[in-house]
């Protein structure tokens, strides 16, 4: 028999079926496992300890408070309903078999989402994939604090945080899928990844699949991210092969309007016959791929906005006496398309 036992009821008005009923590991390398039940509006999990803690809703390091975190994220899920929490109660069976609840009741609880939080993207998640989370490995805890990261940013206003928390889910699961020492090697196999298996990414590929020239240009700064990755004569060697990398004729089309500001440094590395033919063959034919659209906005222009957040290199975003900013525009472009991304990566996550 179980020593612990956590119940967890929702505010959940409704037909109540069981959603998931298996197993979440607590500590890696080991063969026991708690047996975790989830429904509509309430949730069970069944532990047994070596140790029986004084109260395990006080320490953030044990590891019934971390299945409750699992749970948590995983019932949102796979529920997709923002349910409140009414109360958590944890049974304890202590050595001289005296049993002891510990109640928390709603108005003790801090809320993980508001009620207000849409949860229907998360209704492209795989049902048999979303497990993962529960596995007591590098994978699974990516793919929790990706989940946790992508759920909260279903529940905030500003589109940067949106963007922000968005990012740091793609962060996640990228570098757990990669296993690289650095970011650039993370987002090259990623990169390669997209590019041979688009049966991977639908939902990523389908959010890109109808942009345009013109859309993308509109809603970029892409002559600032030139500018800013490629700012000396000795980085156009890497610009050049970030050009010749795509064949996609509207990613194309922005480099040959944009492709001035750099004309003088690739002249003189020789380099801007080649790149001006490989653009205008492209173009000419109206080559798609919505792999190269997709990887150049993710790992590329992504890649470069997060940064002028994450390291200051601009003025804070919240610090802005115009309801319409550059960077609130740009993000409320960007996060659909980096949000369907985060859904992909976590459905192949099986396979990290």
């Amino acid at each position: 028999m179980a020593n612990h036992e956590v119940v967890i009821h929702f505010n959940h008005s409704g037909r109540s079926s069981l959603l998931f009923q298996g197993s979440a590991e607590y500590r890696a390398r080991l063969t026991q496992a708690d047996t975790l039940r989830l429904y509509h509006n309430y949730l069970t999990i069944e532990a047994n300890r070596s140790k029986v803690a004084k109260d395990p809703l006080q320490s953030q390091n044990s590891t019934i408070y971390k299945q409750i975190l699992k749970s948590l994220c995983l019932y949102y899920i796979l529920c997709h309903r923002p349910n409140h929490l009414k109360s958590i109660t944890v049974s304890i069976q202590r050595a001289n078999g005296t049993m002891e609840c510990i109640t928390e009741l709603r108005s003790e609880i801090r809320q993980v989402i508001s009620k207000t939080c849409i949860l229907s993207s998360l209704l492209n998640i795989q049902p048999q994939k979303a497990g993962v989370i529960l596995q007591e490995s590098d994978v699974g805890r990516s793919v929790l604090y990706a989940a946790t990261h992508l759920i909260k940013s279903l529940d905030v206003q500003s589109s940067v945080e949106i963007f922000e928390r968005l990012w740091r889910a793609f962060n996640a699961l990228y570098r757990a899928f990669a296993r690289q020492k650095t970011e650039h090697d993370c987002q090259r196999q990623v990169r390669q990844h997209i590019m041979n298996n688009p049966n991977l990414f639908p939902h990523s590929l389908a959010s890109v699949s109808s942009l345009t020239t013109n859309d993308i240009r509109q809603n970029t700064r892409w002559v600032q991210m030139i500018l800013n990755n490629y700012p000396a004569q000795s980085n156009t060697n890497s610009f050049a092969a970030s050009i010749q990398r795509n064949t996609d004729a509207r990613i194309l089309e922005i480099y040959r309007q944009t492709l001035p500001i750099r004309k003088k440094f690739l002249n003189n590395a020789g380099q801007l016959s080649s790149i001006n033919s490989h653009i205008n063959t492209s173009i000419a034919a109206n080559t798609r791929c919505d792999q190269d659209l997709l990887s150049t906005l993710s790992l590329r222009y992504m890649y470069f906005m997060r940064n002028k957040i994450a390291h200051a290199e601009k003025v804070d975003h919240g610090f802005s006496f115009l309801r319409e900013s550059t960077d609130h525009a740009e993000a409320v472009w960007l996060a659909p398309i980096l949000e369907s991304l985060v859904i992909d990566m976590i459905n192949i996550s099986d396979t990290f």
